[in-house]
């Protein structure tokens, strides 16, 4: 696991489970340890191990955490970056009301949060001390929020940057403060502790007391707004890209579920805006150096989606990425331009026949006899022959699609009359997913001798383990029903090995004895020879899975580690119509209007649940 990836994640960890105040270090390291097997069914290494340590004994938490302009009440939107309060619906008003009257304090968090290893007490005290001695007199978010200008009123966006600004006036006491503080617990260190202890506390303290001073200054402050501006902008920037959007709600969504799985509300009934840790400084720099939101924009999605730190290599791929859409952009529309053009020179042409066709008429009737309107009546025959042809190649593509189930999925008989056109979505199942419908030590056995070098000389346990999260095929009922578009989101595509990929991305809650993960359902497809749409990649991923950087990675990653699709599947792909697991194997589905449901029991005693997987709609946005 990469080191920055691990550390992180560590901060992540600490966050979510509300430890910030814990006042021994061992305990600390031994919640993140426990938080991580939990995560990846695997005891960490002492390399592991030693990086947790390094990350929990530095201070952390400094100029990273930024406020995500979304606010979800269950399964709906109700507040996203542009909504206004006119916008609302009526029935959601009282409870976004009670969510913008938070905001100061949701803000002062973000702005002041500072976990220290060891000891955290004062500077929470102290952080809480400098809120509720400042007057807010004069200062209503929810006020503020509905009020309105004509037609107009404030943007949920404006909202919160109007009450980052009015905290912001808060740092100086709290800087003061949390250096003067820091200063003299330098000048206490105990004197029972050894060297290296003093050292690494004076060190803490030290960075601390900076940070305190940092704060006092007017660079400081201003770096701190512009970061949650330029976070404002760039959700709005993604809420009015509709491709961008999707993508974005689902990986919101799945952390609003998340963190209601893991800690309980520190407000009631009420659930707060998402955090995200982003650094301040690069984020600014970035957008300093490139004055351009589309890049921004670009760069924070990303960040958001895959998990990335913002460094070199991302700023590079968010501003090719941008690159190549606009040149993609620029060239549809040169396409565009060109059929246009050829459109009106078609028109023009077609024009000029008509005129000439009436000229010949008026000719023509000066002819006893002869073959009026053959011609129309040999273009009909024609057009007529051609639609035909049609009809007959669509219902020859039905059927050989049909035939193709082959290569371990079970089919129900099939009539030998024509099959009308089917109403869902068609796809074929590519062999690497059929195999974790098999036994665990066959598994083994194929993934011993296959060419994926990352699933070779695994254990039975391992394998066991991974086949929970990817032995859900009953998903593909999902895929191919018309309603997988209200759970699914599909990526960006891309190109490998010569063939078109992308993923169909959802969010999925995994219970098992009593236990309940938050992750996302991914479905890696590519193009085949046949221009048809083949599932190579089926699996649940645990959100605490994804933040460790295990398996292949952020859902909306674009790449894999898949190689040689074609060679590997050919002849051994299904369409999965009437798909069965072998005899003895049990599951069961429950559909509901918002959840698709798989229920798998115990073979041998189908009243007792093993474990199940649910599939939860998309996000409704109001």
């Amino acid at each position: 696991m990469p080191r920055r990836t691990m550390s992180i994640w560590s901060l992540w960890v600490l966050d979510l489970v509300g430890i910030l105040c814990t006042s021994r270090i061992e305990k600390i390291i031994e919640e993140v340890k426990k938080r991580y097997e939990k995560a990846l069914s695997h005891e960490l290494s002492g390399a592991e191990l030693e990086i947790i340590r390094e990350t929990v004994e530095e201070v952390v938490g400094l100029d990273t955490k930024v406020l995500i302009p979304f606010v979800f009440h269950g399964r709906r939107l109700v507040i996203s970056p542009v909504t206004r309060h006119q916008d609302i619906e009526q029935g959601e008003r009282e409870y976004v009301e009670k969510v913008v009257k938070m905001l100061p304090i949701l803000v002062w968090n973000s702005i002041t949060c500072i976990y220290v290893p060891g000891d955290s007490d004062w500077t929470i005290d102290l952080m809480n001390e400098i809120f509720k001695t400042t007057s807010f007199e004069g200062f209503d978010p929810v006020t503020l929020y509905k009020r309105t200008r004509g037609k107009c009123g404030m943007r949920f966006t404006d909202v919160v940057m109007r009450t980052f600004r009015h905290n912001i006036g808060m740092l100086n006491r709290f800087g003061q403060r949390l250096a003067q503080e820091a200063g003299a617990k330098i000048q206490e260190i105990s004197s029972s502790l050894s060297d290296e202890e003093k050292r690494k506390e004076e060190k803490m303290l030290q960075i601390i007391k900076e940070y305190g001073e940092s704060l006092c200054t007017k660079e400081k402050q201003e770096e701190i707004i512009k970061a949650q501006e330029i976070v404002c902008d760039a959700c709005t920037y993604i809420w009015r890209r509709p491709e961008d959007r999707a993508s974005f709600l689902i990986e919101a969504y799945s952390r609003y579920l998340h963190s209601k799985t893991v800690e309980v509300s520190k407000h009631g009934d009420i659930d707060e805006p998402l955090f995200d840790y982003v650094d301040h400084c690069s984020l600014v720099s970035t957008y300093e150096k490139y004055k351009s939101m589309d890049i921004v924009g670009e760069l924070f999605l990303r960040v958001f989606l895959e998990g990335k730190d913002i460094n070199d290599e991302s700023v590079n791929d968010a501003v090719c990425g941008v690159r190549e859409r606009e040149e993609a952009e620029k060239m549809r529309g040169e396409e565009e331009r060109r059929k246009k053009e050829e459109e009106s020179l078609r028109n023009t042409l077609e024009l000029l026949r008509m005129e000439e066709k009436e000229k010949s008429k008026g000719r023509g009737k000066k002819k006893k006899g002869g073959k009026k309107g053959s011609g129309e009546v040999t273009a009909k025959m024609e057009e007529e022959k051609k639609d035909s042809e049609e009809v007959e190649e669509s219902a020859e593509a039905e059927v050989s699609l049909e035939e193709m189930a082959v290569g371990g999925a079970r089919s129900k008989e099939r009539s030998s009359k024509k099959k009308s056109r089917s109403k869902g979505h068609r796809y074929k199942v590519h062999k690497r997913v059929l195999r974790w419908t098999k036994s665990a030590e066959r598994i083994k056995a194929e993934l011993d001798e296959g060419s994926e070098e990352k699933w070779r000389n695994k254990s039975i346990e391992e394998i066991e383990e991974q086949k929970k999260v990817h032995d859900i095929i009953e998903v593909c009922v999902l895929l191919r029903s018309l309603d997988a578009n209200r759970f699914f989101v599909s990526t960006n595509r891309y190109m490998k090995d010569g063939t078109e990929r992308w993923k169909m991305v959802g969010v999925g809650i995994f219970e098992e004895g009593g236990e309940k993960k938050v992750g996302k359902v991914e479905v890696g497809l590519y193009r085949d020879k046949g221009e048809g749409s083949v599932i190579y990649h089926l699996m649940f991923k645990a959100m605490d899975t994804e933040k460790a950087g295990k398996g292949a990675g952020s859902s909306f990653g674009k790449g894999d580690d898949v190689d040689g699709l074609e060679e590997e599947g050919a002849g051994e792909l299904s369409d999965m119509s009437g798909f069965e697991y072998p005899k003895g194997v049990r599951s069961e589905i429950v559909k509901g209007g918002d959840a698709f449901k798989i229920v798998y029991r115990n073979p041998k005693d189908t009243s007792e649940v093993l474990r199940s997987l649910t599939v939860l709609q998309k996000a409704e946005v109001l």
